[in-house]
């Protein structure tokens, strides 16, 4: 448990140091003490956070999972597979190694309505995110598009893969602002034809009013 002791406590300010409760750990400047002033803490002391790979040691993950070439797919093979072994792909090779290197065990299934997760006119989720909502999976192990609607439902781990998709646009070109800037908006044909329909009207209407 970790603990806020002042140290040689005199007349000048003397630092109070965070220690977590034993001499041998290491401590660190979180405020200051005077008579005084009294007690001024200036940080508060950091706790240390659960190891990601204590908290999913020795644990059985749900897996959801979505077929999708070269990410996800089904293994061929002239013998019948079952269970994990259906499966192979960039995302299960990445599957397989975190299950090592973190020590936990996991069962792959593939999401039943087969559709990443989007949300519906009533706020309802489909697909992999509704089965992460209803907690009838731990995991969702596929090649996710990070959207901000969905960040505010699930967490997603850093991307593990960049498509480098952007949209590319032309440069306008300079524009000079000269007397007959305000023609510009149209093309020369579409003025052309705007005068001779007002000719063409201004004969009508003479030949009407004779």
């Amino acid at each position: 448990m970790s603990a806020v002791t002042c140290m040689h406590l005199t007349e000048k300010p003397e630092d109070c140091k965070a220690t977590g409760g034993h001499d041998s750990h290491p401590s660190h400047r979180v405020g200051k003490w005077s008579v005084s002033g009294g007690l001024n803490i200036t940080e508060q002391p950091k706790r240390k956070g659960m190891n990601i790979t204590d908290s999913l040691a020795n644990r059985s993950l749900v897996i959801t999972t979505i077929l999708e070439e070269p990410y996800v797919m089904l293994k061929k093979s002239d013998k019948a597979l079952v269970g994990n072994d259906r499966f192979e792909g960039y995302c299960i090779d990445l599957l397989k190694e975190l299950a090592v290197v973190l020590g936990f065990t996991y069962e792959i299934r593939l999401v039943p309505d087969g559709r990443y997760g989007s949300q519906d006119e009533k706020g309802q989720w489909n697909g992999m995110i509704r089965e992460l909502i209803e907690h009838r999976a731990d995991l969702a192990v596929a090649p996710f598009t990070i959207t901000y609607m969905r960040e505010k439902v699930i967490d997603f781990t850093k991307p593990f893969m960049n498509t480098g998709i952007s949209i590319l646009y032309r440069k306008p070109n300079a524009t000079n602002n000269g007397f007959f800037s305000f023609l510009n908006p149209m093309t020369p044909d579409i003025w052309v034809y705007i005068l001779l329909a007002y000719l063409g009207v201004s004969c009508v209407l003479f030949v009407i009013a004779r």
